[in-house]
């Protein structure tokens, strides 16, 4: 079995990734592993960008084959605001409540509300060379208040166009099988025999 790092430190997307991938025969790891190292600075203009720059540097910190991914939310009345910064939208230290709350306050009188997410996901190998790469797109409006209580980031703010329901209603199950992430990670497992 191959061992595998998913460049996170949260345990839900750790989890998410689990789901996803079981049917492959790896075992994935988590930074949680490696509390020493450091998280390299997100210098990327794309999301993509951010992904290879991760997936490389932890792939070269921990010795081992790196999945990494970069993702966020991309509003098109804000021209992709607040896109590869989504984490960072109102701060480099800014919590998720922080940054819903600006992007609410930024879209107030914002008729148009069309907004999507981004994923893209890289695997590294520990000398540095990309293996793979793959992207996901999840389609929807934004909210004009939170709803549900699920998921993190901008979830309570994304209506999905493919469940009908707010992104913050929907279980882990039915986030999974629309969900930009989601689809980044089943498109990597189409192409897993692919590898370079």
């Amino acid at each position: 079995m191959k061992e595998i790092v998913i460049a996170t430190r949260n345990p839900g997307k750790l989890e998410e990734f689990k789901v996803l991938m079981k049917d492959l025969e790896v075992e994935l790891r988590s930074l949680e592993e490696w509390p020493n190292v450091p998280e390299p600075e997100e210098t990327g203009k794309t999301f993509m960008a951010n992904a290879r720059l991760k997936a490389v540097y932890y792939a070269k910190e921990t010795g081992l084959p790196c999945i990494a991914d970069d993702s966020g939310l991309e509003v098109l009345a804000l021209e992709g605001t607040p896109g590869v910064r989504s984490a960072r939208y109102a701060g480099e230290e800014a919590t998720d409540e922080e940054n819903n709350k600006l992007l609410l306050q930024t879209m107030k009188f914002q008729v148009k509300r069309t907004c999507r997410f981004r994923c893209a996901l890289a695997v590294a190998a520990p000398n540095g060379k990309i293996l793979l790469e793959s992207d996901g797109i999840c389609d929807g409006m934004l909210l004009h208040e939170p709803l549900g209580t699920e998921g993190f980031g901008y979830d309570p703010l994304f209506w999905s166009t493919e469940l009908h329901k707010g992104m913050g209603e929907a279980t882990m199950q039915e986030k999974n099988k629309i969900s930009h992430r989601g689809k980044a990670i089943k498109k990597l497992v189409a192409n897993w025999g692919k590898m370079k």
